[in-house]
């Protein structure tokens, strides 16, 4: 048998030594660039914020407050001079509840949803929604406060509006 000179079979690698700082530094010091990365942006942010921005916020809070308000029962004499005014432009005050009612007659279907459109537009702003009722040319309108039980400030304004709206149709 020849002898022939056998390779030695591949030997494992040498451990290395240990790292001088146990546990994944590279890795954690990562996370903490990120981390501090994303707080500076999120802080830069809050410093920037638009100054229209800042003005929404306190215009929605000075109207949330104004709405407030307007939902509060009219006094004797506010009550009476405004219904004075309404009830000359054909507002009529309804007797099985403290309300105001209108009907409105316009020339074509497409009038009368053209109004209702405007209406709802300006109600959604003031967070005031009428009670309505429209079958073709013809709308009606109940107005009343369900958080005060009865007619506002919210009310005679919306009724205003409403008559303005019906003089441009």
């Amino acid at each position: 048998m020849s002898q022939r000179a056998q390779k030695p079979l591949r030997q494992p690698p040498e451990p290395r030594p240990p790292r001088e700082h146990p546990g994944r530094t590279a890795d954690s010091l990562c996370v903490c660039v990120c981390v501090c990365a994303m707080s500076w942006l999120m802080f830069m942010r809050f410093c920037t914020e638009s100054r229209s921005v800042l003005s929404k916020r306190r215009h929605f809070l000075l109207s949330a407050a104004k709405m407030a308000t307007d939902s509060h029962w009219l006094s004797a004499a506010e009550r009476e001079h405004a219904l004075m005014e309404l009830k000359a432009t054909g507002w009529v005050e309804l007797e099985e509840r403290d309300a105001l009612y209108k009907e409105l007659h316009f020339k074509t279907f497409n009038q009368a949803f053209g109004f209702m459109s405007r209406v709802a537009l300006q109600a959604e702003k003031m967070n005031h929604h009428p009670e309505w009722f429209n079958v073709y040319n013809k709308v009606q309108v109940t107005l009343t406060t369900h958080d005060c039980g009865g007619l506002s400030k919210k009310d005679i304004r919306l009724a205003k509006f409403i008559d303005k709206v019906a003089l441009t149709m």
